[in-house]
């Protein structure tokens, strides 16, 4: 009998992982996806080879958020009938999916890249939810170290702990680091372009940056409802940017080596797989802390600097990293090493071995 891992989605930085699980698993592993796309994304990719379903299901959108409702999800997993239910969040369709695997006696596997400061809103249904059908898992997966404290706070015991990391596709960023000389560009921003991703903040950085580099160069990345905003400010400020649009997956690796800093502030990001692609880029990170790979992936000092929301701070330190070449250097060098266990094999062996785990457990 087969596992399921039922989550939104395609995304193109999973899709070798799922690849790599079927295999592993001898085929006996099937996605089962909510949506193909969904609005706020401009994803373009070739999906992987391994069995997968997309639901039929009714979609609102509602302030930016895509929230899954009437779903064909209970005929597909009798369809499937699995013996592992992985399930990645909290839609109708998904809790179906547990009430499911419960009644039918499956094993349940909960799959989150969430975190305690992102979850720390939640209201007391939400979090009553997740106290039940985590209660009823026998095992978890986490994206992150934070996510299984997370866990952990819900009672997970560490046996049943296991992570599947989100990663980029290093090997597409293999050779493609510049020196310090040969990096065009100061400063790259690169993601969606809404309020979370604090772009106003990042301007306002290179506001202050500008007072001690007069010429500083700026390489702009991504897409959505602010981007002429950021474009009226960016010519506004008078300052050198060249912004090629949303750039698909096989060209990121290119920009992000052109840039010797990558700003990634943040309100609130489970992970952050930009930062991956930076650090394989050999591009130093300047983040938040609330930034699910600061403290896991970006280390501050080590590979770029784990930095509070204050403007001036971020400039001081961008300011003294853009000026010594060698300090540079060292960042650069360690950005690199440190996001090389963050493979797509790494990331399929936590799934791989919750399903293994889940299914040796004894039923008494």
């Amino acid at each position: 009998m087969a596992t399921v891992f039922i989550t939104n989605i395609p995304a193109p930085y999973r899709e070798q992982v799922h690849e790599i699980t079927s295999e592993k698993l001898d085929g006996n592993y099937h996605v089962i996806y909510c949506s193909s796309i969904e609005k706020n994304r401009k994803w373009k990719f070739e999906f992987g080879n391994y069995t997968k379903t997309f639901l039929t299901c009714k979609v609102i959108n509602f302030r930016g958020r895509t929230i899954y409702l009437a779903s064909d999800i209970r005929r597909v997993l009798n369809t499937v009938n699995p013996e592992v239910v992985i399930i990645g969040g909290f839609s109708l369709p998904m809790i179906i999916a547990y009430v499911w695997a419960i009644f039918k006696n499956r094993k349940v596997i909960s799959f989150s890249d969430a975190n305690m400061e992102s979850e720390k809103n939640l209201n007391v249904i939400h979090k009553l939810v997740r106290k039940f059908f985590y209660g009823k898992s026998h095992a978890f997966i986490g994206a992150s170290q934070k996510t299984l404290k997370l866990f952990r706070r819900y009672g997970a015991r560490k046996e049943q702990l296991f992570q599947s990391h989100l990663c980029a596709n290093n090997v597409m960023y293999s050779g493609v680091s510049e020196a310090y000389r040969d990096r065009d560009f100061d400063i790259i921003l690169c993601g969606q372009m809404i309020k979370g991703k604090m772009f106003d903040f990042s301007l306002d950085v290179i506001s202050l940056l500008q007072k001690t580099h007069a010429n500083i160069k700026i390489k702009l990345l991504g897409s959505g409802p602010l981007q002429s905003q950021i474009i009226k400010r960016l010519e506004q400020m008078q300052v050198s940017y060249d912004y090629p649009g949303f750039v698909e997956q096989n060209l990121l690796p290119q920009h992000y080596a052109t840039a010797k800093i990558f700003f990634f502030p943040s309100t609130r990001d489970a992970w952050g797989v930009v930062a991956n692609e930076a650090c394989a880029a050999g591009t130093p990170v300047f983040t938040c802390p609330v930034v699910g790979a600061a403290d896991e992936l970006v280390l501050d000092g080590h590979n770029g600097y784990i930095l509070e929301a204050n403007a001036q701070t971020w400039a001081d330190n961008a300011n003294r990293l853009l000026e010594n070449a060698e300090l540079w250097e060292n960042l650069s060098a360690n950005a690199i090493r440190s996001v090389t266990p963050y493979t797509y094999y790494n990331a399929a062996l936590g799934i791989i071995d919750a399903s293994r785990y889940v299914r040796g457990i004894d039923e008494n």
